[in-house]
Parts: C-alpha cells; sequence; structure tokens
C-alpha cells in the first residue's frame, strides 16, 4: 500500500514540467524597472547633473552684470574754491558702463555649454540603462533561487515518504539499513541546500530593495515568467543599434562636438569685446556735464595668450576624437561579447528543452516501470529523479544566464531587445 502511494506521488511529480513551474503573476519585470526608474538614488543624482547642466546654459548667454560707479571729489573743489576765492560744493560724478563681448562669442558659449547638457543628458540615460540591467540580473537572480528553492522541497516531500516506507520495511526485514541511511543522507544533504538557497534569494531580495530604494525586502512571491529565447539577433543588427543607441557613445559624441565649438571660440579671443559707458557730473547741486565712453579691448599679447588658448582647443580635439574611438571600439567589443553569451546560453536552454530533459523524463519513467516490476532498487529509482532534478535545476540555471546575458546585451546596445520590452525604457514610468 505504501509502495503504491509513494508510486502515485511520484507520477504527479513527473507531470510537473519546467512549463509549469514558470509560474504567471506576482511579482512583475517591468513594474520594478518603472519603481526604479522613479526611485533609484544614481538616476536621481545623474537626472540633477543634467538639469544643473541645462541651467548653466542660460548664465552663458546673458551678458555680465553692468557696472554702476559713484565719484566724490572733493580735493578738485577745495583747490579751485582756494584759487578763485569762491565757495565750490564738491563735485560728484556717476557712471554706468556695460561690457559686451564680440557677439559670435555668446553664441558659441551658449552652443558649448549645450553640447556638454547634451552629454549630461546621455549619461543620465546611461544611468537608467545600467539600472536597468542591474534590476534584471536581480530578477534573474531570484527567479532561479525560487526555481530551486521549489525542486528542492518537492524532492524533500518525496525523499521523507521514502525514508518513511524504507524504514517499515527494515522493521519487518524487507529492506536493509543502508537503504533507509542512504535516504537519511539525501534528505540532510537537501536541507542543507536549501538553507544556502533561501540565503541566496535573501540576499537577492535585499539587493532588489536596494536598487528600488526600498527600505525593507520586497516579497518576490510568485515570479513573471521572460520569454527571450525567441529574440533573434544578428552581430550586424547589434552593431547598428549599439552604433545608433548605446547612450554613453552619444555622450562622447557631444563631447567631441563641444571641443570643436571651444576651439571655433579660441579662436574667437583674437576678435576684441567692447565697453560702452555713461558718464554724469554734478556741481554745486546741479547737473554740470555728461561724457559717454566707447571703449574696445586690444588682443595686443595674442602670441603669448590667444595662440596658447588655439593650441589648447586644437589638442582637446584631438582627445575627445581619440576618446571617441577608444570608447565605440570598447562599446562594440561588450556587445559582441554579451551576443556570443547570449546565443550560447539560448543554445543551451534548446538542448535542455528538446534533448536532455525529455531524455531524463522518459529515464524516469523507465525506472518507474522497472521498480514496479521488482526488476530495480528503489535506490535506483531515486537516483533516476535525482538525475532529472539536476537536469531541472540546470535548465534553471540556463535560463537565468541567459536572461543575465540579455541585460548585459540591452545595457551595451543601449535600448530594450525584446518585442514587450519598455518603450524607450520608460514603461512603468510614473513620473
Amino acid at each position: 500500500m505504501l509502495k503504491k502511494a509513494l508510486l502515485s506521488f511520484l507520477i504527479i511529480l513527473l507531470c510537473l514540467s519546467p512549463v509549469i513551474l514558470f509560474g504567471e503573476g506576482g511579482v512583475y519585470l517591468n513594474s520594478l524597472i518603472g519603481e526604479a526608474l522613479n526611485n533609484n538614488p544614481q538616476i536621481q543624482a545623474a537626472k540633477l547633473r543634467y538639469e544643473a547642466a541645462k541651467t548653466r546654459i542660460r548664465l552663458l548667454r546673458t551678458l555680465q552684470d553692468p557696472k554702476f560707479e559713484y565719484e566724490y571729489d572733493k580735493i578738485v573743489s577745495s583747490m579751485i574754491s582756494r584759487a578763485t576765492n569762491e565757495s565750490m560744493a564738491p563735485m560728484r560724478t556717476f557712471s554706468i558702463s556695460q561690457e559686451f563681448p564680440f557677439p559670435t562669442k555668446l553664441f558659441l558659449r551658449r552652443a558649448a555649454a549645450q553640447k556638454e547638457a547634451n552629454a549630461y543628458e546621455q549619461e543620465y540615460k546611461e544611468t537608467e540603462r545600467k539600472v536597468i540591467k542591474e534590476v534584471k540580473e536581480v530578477y534573474a537572480q531570484l527567479y532561479l533561487s525560487s526555481k530551486k528553492i521549489q525542486l528542492t522541497n518537492e524532492n524533500l516531500s518525496l525523499l521523507s515518504q521514502f525514508i518513511e516506507v524504507a524504514n517499515k520495511k527494515y522493521s519487518v526485514n524487507k529492506a536493509n539499513l543502508q537503504d533507509a541511511l542512504k535516504a537519511q543522507v539525501e534528505y540532510s544533504k537537501l536541507s542543507n541546500q536549501l538553507v544556502l538557497l533561501e540565503q541566496e534569494e535573501k540576499i537577492a531580495q535585499s539587493r532588489l530593495s536596494s536598487l528600488l530604494n526600498r527600505s525593507s525586502d520586497i516579497p518576490t512571491g510568485i515570479l513573471e515568467d521572460i520569454a527571450s529565447k525567441n529574440l533573434d539577433l544578428s552581430e550586424e543588427k547589434i552593431e547598428k543599434l549599439t552604433k545608433e543607441s548605446r547612450p554613453e557613445l552619444k555622450s562622447f559624441k557631444e563631447m567631441v562636438r563641444k571641443s570643436e565649438i571651444d576651439y571655433s571660440l579660441a579662436k574667437q579671443e583674437y576678435l576684441p569685446d567692447f565697453m560702452v559707458k555713461y558718464k554724469r557730473e554734478e556741481r554745486n547741486g546741479g547737473m554740470g556735464s555728461w561724457a559717454g565712453t566707447l571703449g574696445m579691448t586690444i588682443p595686443i599679447w595674442f602670441w603669448e595668450k590667444q595662440d596658447s588658448f588655439v593650441r589648447e582647443a586644437k589638442a582637446n580635439v584631438g582627445v575627445a576624437n581619440a576618446d571617441y574611438r577608444a570608447e565605440e571600439n570598447v562599446i562594440l567589443f561588450e556587445s559582441k561579447a554579451a551576443l556570443a553569451r547570449f546565443n550560447a546560453a539560448k543554445k543551451l536552454v534548446g538542448i535542455y528543452e528538446t534533448g536532455v530533459l525529455p531524455q531524463a523524463l522518459a529515464a524516469l519513467q523507465t525506472a518507474q516501470r522497472g521498480y514496479e516490476a521488482d526488476k530495480i532498487s528503489f535506490l535506483d529509482l531515486l537516483d533516476s529523479l535525482r538525475t532529472l532534478k539536476d537536469f531541472q535545476m540546470e535548465y534553471f540555471e540556463a535560463r537565468a544566464n541567459m536572461e543575465n546575458a540579455l541585460a548585459d546585451l540591452e545595457r551595451s546596445v543601449g535600448t530594450d531587445l525584446q518585442s514587450n520590452s519598455l518603450p524607450n525604457g520608460r514603461q512603468g514610468d510614473k513620473s
């Protein structure tokens, strides 16, 4: 009777395919990404840096503050009074002046500040992509931990029943002590593994909470299945997307353009700046006279000052271009490496789904029939079950590795690659 009950439990266990083990509902990845985009401190800091850079554009397009001067001259009036024997009040002079840079300088300064702000904007988007990658990686880790915990609990439940059967058989001399002891050792080993798996899940939950800027861990519950294995990505497409979409590359490109504007601005230093001044004098309480002044700077020391500015700016253009090319090479390598990892993991998942898992399941069913016919021992049946569960563990690890490789690939490319991806990386963003 116990043998029959144990076999019934085993049949139910055999029906649990990897497809069923992937749950639906619960904690959804897109909602977590949206929460991270809204609350992550790194993203908020990058956004504030971008907003500060935008504010600087307005500062550079304005003129310098005008200068107001007031002069009180009693010395000259005293000298005139002594010379003429007439009383004369002190002379008061009021003046206001405004400096004007050469007109093109203001335009170029504003353009350079705009390019710098654009670079900060791309850094802000790059930070978003980095956080999205980290959220997806932690989600994949949670997903893997939950599946491993589920499989381990199923094994423990089955082993507990086997221990009961083995002990009863041993009590009536129908089984040896070795079978019962081996089952108990296996149970203890799985119990230890369960503790470690729960610890890994707890660490992943804490990491996810920090990414979402939450003070308490997130109860993950049933996790959403991620179907990314149907993606068909070529190296040519990835390279094109990387050049078009990677925010970090765009940031370097904006800095190249800023350096070119700075070079043009340095050459503008050969041109003069202007100054306009109005002055009014008052004597004996009434208006005495007024005067207007128009001045300009003369860049007479250009071989020391302006020439140095131009040479420095030209060198910076070369530096910016070299930095861009170096960064492009690194990022393209990262993209291609991530694509290779994703394709390898995708192929491995396919091998498990179409070959390894069905074969392991067929072997277990064969072992079940052999046990029913008393052709093999229950320990042999248990070994077949453990083999299937090991392969299922490896299958889930391959799925998690595929998701991690995809998250790394999306970060390298700079955009989402799945059909149900976040539009512009912002689905679920409530801001």
